[in-house]
């Protein structure tokens, strides 16, 4: 356990469990009895971490502290002052002990060419020079651990593919074949340390995605601001950022306001004002201003680190096909040894009967599905869709129905004015510039909109008004010379303040026409104007749309909460067919379960808090880099780049692998085939048949790490 944060009256500690938390109540109540008088204990199992609430009293805060600090390794945040202003004394008075944790970096591989070269040659040359007498022995000593698994399965009644590839060397030990058998032994190792190296490799590379821009921090040290690296950051630190920085540390605001761009963990594009006792997180972004954070997480443990661990960890959701073609290899290995004693019946002959255990079918099949998907994830990724499974690669192959979110997926959500429509005497240049001027002071992607359409049109937008009152969900109210105006939508305007809109309908009706949002501006309850704005389309969203078609899905659906008007002009402009407007969360996922039960295999694109119930009810959940926490949670494919085609690449990679998992199973049952009739009609050598056998599984292995889709 430890203290997370301390200040008078609450302190959040993490818990591993409820008893843990039992334990520290308990240590309370018998070190300070009824001194303590009301306290309140919560537990979150989600996020393992536990919240004490007692009278806001400093001196109470400090004694609960004292009698948690045996199981808690953090210091308060009542420290923190301490750490400011110029005479600090000692260094380390600015950082606080660090968890245990390890940073998060992807391993250093080494080239599997170079290490499968340094196992033949030194095969090879262990045999080449070691004495006659002594190769039986050295080569029994280097079976000996596949000759124990083989027997270990067998004690635990399992027939698999560690019993045959045991009975195939025991075999060629029995007939005194010991080049076949260390033969066998080497392709068996090569074919693993292939397999192992694809899955690091894909581990490393997911990891590197989310690894971050790898800058320095700014921390603050006896009162200056030092930079030193990432992986030297500890908990406590007081990191230091300014206007376009990343933040590189979950914690808390120490000092300063800035507002903080959180898109890449909420999903949300409005900037959000962060102060004093404000949380923040890592992979988040500061637009404008300067704070320093009291860090709390570091490395391993921010948010957006476990996110990548989620993702590093996909190959854990093994694929249908994956987990069938490890059934299959088992389930053939009875039939080899069947085929062996058939064989032995006939001919009496211990080389002939062999033949079968030297090149059997299960062990290519058993190597070469795992690598084609885990091949498969790590070239999707590169494409921009982290896909969390092989599950996933394999029901993306069968998507024969899509349903699309609007906003946020189709749209960029970043809206854009595209007219300025005066009424009742009042000028374009009035609107607009009074419109900035209220918008300015709330930045929101429609205020960004006004407030950069001014500055376009060169208008000063100076303030002369009173203060700014903005109604939430509503619009802006504010006095300018003695006249009350306000800012906000129809709803607003019309129903909630009673502004007759009668008069205005042409001017309106041309600045809501093709779909336009639209926001209203009254001055003295009287409309001075509407302002048109656009959420305009993602550049490839008509190109992906036709990809869609040409892949052959069946349905292709557009879901949004705007109203009937706007949802028909972005289907039309896309050309989609089937849209429904004016959506609830609810809506969508009851869509997606009816397309289910209609026998559709069905892929939900979303972004939002809103989606996240659909995400999860759909064979396959897509959801953008930017979108909420609880998207990306929910969903099985998240696109790392705005690029809509990412889901098409990783649609057509789905289907290549499962296209060459079907060639591999033919490719493994012809040579096979043809290496046993060649061995039971005795025209090959048991070696060579092992080799012939070893290297086919070896061919294949190397064909299904192969990219799926042309370089460029």
């Amino acid at each position: 356990m430890r203290i997370v944060r301390s200040i008078p009256g609450r302190i959040r500690f993490e818990a591993e469990s409820e008893q843990a938390v039992l334990y520290v109540q308990e240590r309370i109540d018998a070190a300070l009895g009824d001194d303590v008088g009301d306290i309140e204990f919560s537990y979150s199992e989600r996020s393992g971490r536990a919240l004490l609430r007692f009278p806001p009293d400093p001196k109470l805060t400090e004694q609960m502290e004292e009698v948690m600090v045996d199981t808690v390794t953090k210091p308060s945040l009542s420290e923190l002052p301490d750490c400011r202003g110029a005479d600090l004394g000692d260094e380390m008075a600015c950082t606080l002990p660090a968890p245990a944790y390890g940073v998060y970096e992807p391993a250093e591989l080494q080239n599997p060419f170079w290490t499968v070269a340094k196992k033949v040659i030194n095969f090879y040359t262990t045999r080449l020079f070691m004495p006659m007498w002594l190769r039986p022995y050295w080569t029994a000593f280097s079976v000996a651990p596949l000759l124990y698994e083989g027997l270990r399965n067998l004690f635990h009644r399992k027939v698999n593919v560690a019993v045959l590839d045991a009975a195939a060397i025991g075999a060629a030990l029995s007939m005194r074949d010991f080049n076949t058998a260390g033969t066998i032994h080497l392709l068996l190792d090569i074919s693993e340390t292939l397999e192992d190296w694809t899955r690091e490799k894909s581990r490393n590379d997911l990891a590197s995605l989310f690894a971050g821009d790898g800058k320095p921090a700014w921390v603050l040290r006896r009162g200056e601001e030092v930079q030193i690296p990432l992986d030297e950051l500890v908990a406590g630190d007081l990191v230091v950022v300014r206007s376009g920085a990343r933040i590189p540390v979950d914690g808390v605001v120490a000092d300063g306001t800035a507002m903080v761009n959180q898109s890449s963990m909420t999903g949300e594009p409005l900037s959000v004002k962060r102060g004093v006792g404000k949380e923040v997180f890592a992979g988040t972004v500061v637009e404008e201003g300067k704070i320093v954070i009291l860090s709390e997480e570091v490395g391993d443990e921010t948010r957006f680190a476990k996110i990548a661990h989620v993702i590093a960890d996909s190959e854990n959701m093994k694929a249908e096909i994956h987990g069938q073609a490890i059934q299959l290899a088992d389930r053939i290995v009875p039939f080899s040894f069947i085929l062996f004693g058939v064989i032995f019946a006939i001919t009496r002959n211990w080389r002939q009967a062999a033949a079968v255990l030297m090149a059997d079918y299960s062990c290519a099949i058993k190597l070469s599905t795992p690598l084609a998907v885990r091949s498969a994830l790590l070239e999707s990724a590169h494409c921009g869709a982290l896909v969390k499974g092989g599950k996933y690669i394999e029901q993306l192959s069968k998507v024969n129905a899509v349903v699309l979110d609007k906003t946020g997926t189709l749209t960029r959500a970043t809206p854009e004015v595209i007219d300025v429509c005066p009424t009742n005497g009042y000028s374009r240049e009035f609107v607009l510039r009074n419109a900035a001027c209220m918008e300015e002071h709330f930045p929101h992607p429609v205020a960004d909109a006004v407030v950069r359409k001014a500055d376009e049109e060169g208008l000063e937008h100076e303030e002369r008004h009173a203060e700014v009152e903005y109604i939430l969900a509503h619009g802006i109210s504010t006095t300018l010379n003695g006249k009350r105006m306000i800012l906000g939508s129809r709803h607003f305007i019309h129903e909630d303040e009673g502004v007759d809109l009668e008069s205005a309908r042409e001017q309106i009706r041309r600045c809501t026409e093709n779909g336009l949002a639209a926001l209203y501006m009254a001055v003295d309850n009287e409309l001075a104007g509407v302002i048109a704005l656009e959420d305009p389309l993602r550049d490839s969203a008509y190109r992906f749309i036709r990809r869609l078609e040409n892949m052959g899905m069946r349905r292709i659906i557009m879901l949004t909460g705007d109203g009937e008007t706007t949802a028909r002009a972005v289907a039309e402009e896309l050309d989609i067919k089937e849209f429904y407007a004016q959506v609830l969360p609810g809506d969508k996922t009851e869509l997606v379960d009816t397309l289910r039960e209609q026998g559709y295999t069905v892929a939900m694109v979303g972004d939002g808090i809103n989606d996240s119930a659909a995400l999860s009810h759909a064979h396959v959940g897509v959801s953008m880099k930017h979108g909420a926490d609880i998207a990306q949670e929910a969903c099985d494919v998240m696109l790392t780049s705005e690029r809509l085609d990412s889901l098409m690449d990783s649609m057509s990679i789905s289907k290549l692998t499962m296209r060459r998992v079907r060639r591999n199973y033919k490719f493994i049952v012809v040579s096979n085939t043809l290496f046993i009739g060649l061995g039971v009609f005795g025209l090959i050598s048991p070696a060579l048949l092992a080799l012939l056998h070893n290297s086919g599984t070896v061919l294949t292995c190397a064909y299904s790490m192969r990219p799926m889709l042309p370089k460029q």
